[in-house]
């Protein structure tokens, strides 16, 4: 074992980058054998965004400073679905995507881009991205197949609680101990030298809560609220997500995407707002007048989807992205302590860079380094 190799890694937070710094933590070359790794998250896992987002993923569609984690993400996604049968495990499979422009008050001379779309609806289409530069999965479905395979490693363990204090060892202002709620009320405590988190939207208030303001209160995250339902059709779709700009019959505009899912369901997703954040995932609940919308914009986008067609209504759903105040994510070691690290802030490409994020930060707190992505412009 390495002189200084971790004893215990607490990793805060079961969403998709939580169990993605998991999974590569346990399963790193440089992982000394006496190492314990622990997963906290205070519900379950995917009890947030990454139960209840689309799975879309994008290669080449990000800014400067997550371009190179964002494509090589992509990349881990497809190599992880080769490895493990994602096709079969968690629905991956690359897609066509298309920019599509539809107007119900006037009839459009253009054919229909797709067959499951109304003749004289689309008015323009283009293509955002191939199969080589998009792809999908169904988020929570990968989230618990790896935090399967991370307890399949040794000296892993699941708890569900809440985190509620840090303590720090005050010779070299490294983590001690986390104490923490467990689901029964009982106050428990943990002993550790290494922490992450990955709290999602709740990232920003926990920070303040264990770090206080002065560091944590610069890891400020916050939730956006934005909606969802997944509706089965009898028809099978094409593998192809749409990003919409409609007006209505009534003159009233959205712009869902739709995102058709092997498993013969369409994920169809719009409708933000900023109501605030709950304090934990199972407080989160949708606006019926969103889901409402919803239901009408994708009824009005294809017949498939409408009760005539007998469409199964799968789900009614809402969760938070979660924004970082900067406008980036925040990856990499916390500045003003030593042994504490965050992977959050993702906000709508979070099962994009997921992966990517957990892999990073297991080279970091392990070797030290970054040997995979260049994430500099993300350093907290």
């Amino acid at each position: 074992m390495a002189p200084n190799a971790p004893q215990h890694i607490l990793i805060i937070g079961g969403g998709i980058c939580g169990v993605s710094t998991a999974y590569f933590l346990a399963t790193h070359s440089a992982r000394a054998a006496s190492t314990k790794i622990t997963l906290l998250e205070g519900t379950k896992v995917a009890a947030a965004a990454s139960g209840y987002s689309g799975g879309f993923l994008a290669k080449d569609w990000h800014g400067s400073a997550t371009a190179d984690l964002s494509a090589m993400s992509y990349d881990l996604h497809a190599d992880l679905a080769k490895q493990f049968n994602g096709k079969e495990e968690w629905g991956y499979r690359t897609v066509d995507t298309l920019s599509i422009e539809t107007d119900a008050t006037r009839k459009s001379k253009k054919s229909s881009p797709l067959p499951w779309l109304a003749d004289g609806l689309v008015h323009s289409s283009r293509s955002l991205g191939s199969h080589s530069t998009t792809a999908q999965v169904h988020p929570r479905l990968f989230t618990e197949f790896f935090t399967k395979k991370f307890l399949e490693q040794p000296s892993t363990e699941l708890k569900i609680g809440t985190a509620t204090s840090l303590t720090l060892d005050q010779a070299n202002q490294t983590p001690k101990s986390v104490s923490y709620t467990s689901e029964n009320g009982e106050k428990q405590e943990l002993e550790i030298d290494q922490l992450v988190i990955a709290a999602g939207p709740w990232t920003g208030k926990l920070s303040e809560q264990l770090l206080g303001n002065k560091i944590g209160g610069k890891l400020a995250v916050q939730g956006h609220r934005a909606h969802s339902i997944v509706l089965k059709t009898q028809q099978q779709l094409s593998a192809t997500c749409l990003f919409t700009s409609m007006t209505m019959a009534d003159g009233s505009a959205g712009e869902p995407e739709v995102y058709a899912r092997p498993d013969g369901t369409t994920y169809i997703c719009g409708a933000g707002d900023d109501e605030p954040l709950p304090p934990t995932a199972a407080k989160v609940s949708p606006s019926q007048s969103a889901i409402k919308k919803l239901h009408k914009q994708a009824e009005a986008l294809s017949s498939v989807f409408t009760p005539e067609e007998k469409v199964e209504v799968v789900a009614e759903q809402a969760c938070y992205l979660p924004i970082a105040d900067r406008g980036r994510p925040l990856v990499g070691k916390v500045r003003g302590v030593e042994g504490v690290f965050v992977g959050s802030g993702l906000s709508c490409w979070g099962i994009t860079q997921g992966p990517g994020t957990g892999k990073v930060l297991a080279e970091l707190i392990l070797e030290g380094k970054v040997r995979s992505a260049d994430i500099s412009k993300l350093a907290p």
